[in-house]
């Protein structure tokens, strides 16, 4: 601070401060897979099961998207992204053409694409040739009211431009100044296709979308916050035709036609054809470590043995950015479809076990040994030896422990590479990466001089230190736990020439105490616990 004798106002500059870093939210799913309803190849961020049901719809025969979002919030998921992927070709939005005498006068067509939108059924109120409102009764039994504004000149005009979340209003003709005086009508929504049919690897991956389209799993790569990504709808599914859909018959007293139409025929409902699980869990995989920031959370077939199921794992071994659960869970079916309860996979659960794990603890803690919420039963009952066997090939078990529930008893990534083997290790190297790139974009420009190296080392070094201090690193203390280095000896004249500077980073994560050693001396008189604790090599 300089020093001033004469009474006034100075101005000072001062360089500011590079921003620390801190460490990025860990508990984000992206989820891809079959929908009721909804935009289609579009990422629509998820904070609640009861927005997923308001835009997505509920659970369907033909898909599991639905029962694993549900397991994610119910297992303490509090954010995810989910994509509706179907046949854009095939697909279609419901519609129906309100006409009288004068022609077309309005077209009501369902928010988005599916044959949901084959169970709306429209009522309308007209007035001098105008619609003045409009009532919608929509399969789940609710009914939304549509009234027309006071237009200036004070007569009643049904808006004709309104894009609502369920229903969109539109003019298809120049007819409506022509309409008739109608007193009322009513009539059936029809011609939604779900696009499941024609469903292929492609409109799930993306990888084969056309020039400038992105389709599926694609979609996820413009959300940033994504760190576990998972697919339950890749699995085979038996298919059974849903329950006949009840429409709640509407009080048609107060129209002067108070016939209600018949529904339209409702075609078979949509199946997707046999599709290849391998194929998609391998593009799954490829996002993943293409992405670098996020985990792929696989899910077996789900009458596959434990021996199977080691197989299974077997082509990822490779890879440390995805981990394999089995087997499947029990869950209570809304549906009815054969029973009270129906197999679905794990993933959307355990991705929500990963979310409930990182808010309570960190990324650093293993998401294992939690118990399973929502989940009544596993597909497979796993026992010790095979649970062994599952465990060295690098698959994740799901067991049921009298008294203790059902709980995830596996943290390891489907790698054979042992300083990868475990999933916390892999998310938080993956958060520490993203964290310190997102951190030190302020470099880019700045001189690459021993004053940024300087300020780079400063800023890379707290930002360690804080995740140490939080007991995210291992480590006696700071030395142990982490190492910074950027300076000269990093960054040679040769690198310096050509705009680069280089940080050397190393981190020892704290490793999952997967096996509990309790060494038990004897004495002459009684039994001392001699060594309790500690990590060993499996």
């Amino acid at each position: 601070m300089r020093t001033y004798r004469t009474p006034g106002i100075y101005f000072e500059q001062k360089d500011a401060a590079a921003a620390l870093i801190g460490p990025l939210r860990t508990d984000v799913a992206g989820f891809v897979g079959l929908a009721m309803q909804g935009p289609l190849h579009t990422a629509v961020r998820i904070e609640s099961l009861t927005q997923f049901a308001n835009v997505f719809g509920g659970p369907m025969p033909q898909a599991f998207l639905a029962y694993a979002v549900q397991g994610f919030f119910a297992n303490g998921g509090a954010t995810c992204w989910v994509v509706r992927a179907a046949d854009p070709a095939a697909a279609a939005a419901a519609s129906l053409d309100i006409v009288d005498a004068g022609g077309t006068v309005l077209t009501v067509r369902a928010g988005s694409p599916g044959s949901w939108g084959n169970g709306i059924l429209a009522r309308w109120m007209t007035r001098a040739g105008s619609i003045v409102s409009l009532t919608l009764h929509y399969p789940d039994g609710t009914e939304e009211l549509i009234r027309s504004p006071r237009a200036s000149n004070g007569d009643d005009v049904l808006p004709t431009d309104l894009i609502a979340p369920r229903v969109r209003l539109g003019l298809p003709s120049g007819a409506f100044h022509n309409a008739q005086p109608v007193s009322a009508g009513m009539g059936w929504l029809a011609g939604g296709a779900d696009g499941l049919d024609t469903l292929t690897e492609s409109h799930i991956t993306g990888e084969d979308a056309p020039p400038g389209v992105r389709w599926g799993l694609a979609t996820l790569e413009l959300i940033d916050e994504i760190a576990m990504v998972a697919i339950p709808d890749i699995m085979p599914k038996l298919r059974i035709p849903p329950r006949a859909r009840r429409v709640k018959r509407p009080d048609c007293r107060d129209l002067e036609q108070p016939i209600e139409p018949p529904p339209p025929t409702q075609p078979a409902p949509e199946f997707p054809p046999e599709l290849k699980p391998d194929a998609l869990q391998e593009a799954l995989v490829r996002h993943c470590e293409k992405m670098h920031d996020r985990i792929a959370i696989l899910d077996p077939i789900e009458n596959m043995a434990p021996q199977e199921a080691i197989h299974a794992a077997l082509p990822f071994g490779t890879s440390s950015f995805a981990a394999l659960y089995y087997p499947w869970i029990v869950v209570d079916d809304p549906l009815r479809l054969t029973g009270l309860v129906r197999t679905i996979p794990s993933s959307g659960a355990v991705a929500g076990v990963f979310a409930r794990s990182d808010r309570k603890y960190g990324v650093h803690k293993p998401p294992a040994n939690e118990v399973v919420q929502g989940a009544l039963n596993v597909r497979f009952a796993v026992d010790d030896v095979l649970h062994g066997e599952l465990n060295d090939a690098g698959v994740n078990v799901l067991r049921s422990f009298p008294g203790r529930g059902i709980r995830v008893a596996g943290a390891r990534t489907t790698s054979r590479d042992t300083l990868w083997r475990f999933v916390n290790v892999r998310r938080l190297i993956s958060m520490i990466e993203k964290a310190i790139d997102k951190g030190t974009q302020w470099i880019v420009f700045e001189p690459n001089a021993a004053l940024l190296r300087s300020e780079i080392d400063r800023v890379v070094r707290s930002f360690l230190e804080s995740l140490f201090r939080r007991g995210m690193l291992d480590g006696a203390d700071s030395d142990e736990a982490y190492t910074v280095k950027c300076d000269a000896a990093t960054t040679p004249p040769e690198e310096e020439d050509r705009g680069r500077v280089i940080c050397q980073i190393g981190v020892l994560p704290p490793p999952p105490a997967e096996f509990v050693v309790v060494v038990i001396g004897k004495t002459q008189n009684a039994m001392e616990i001699l060594k309790e604790g500690g990590a060993i090599d499996a």
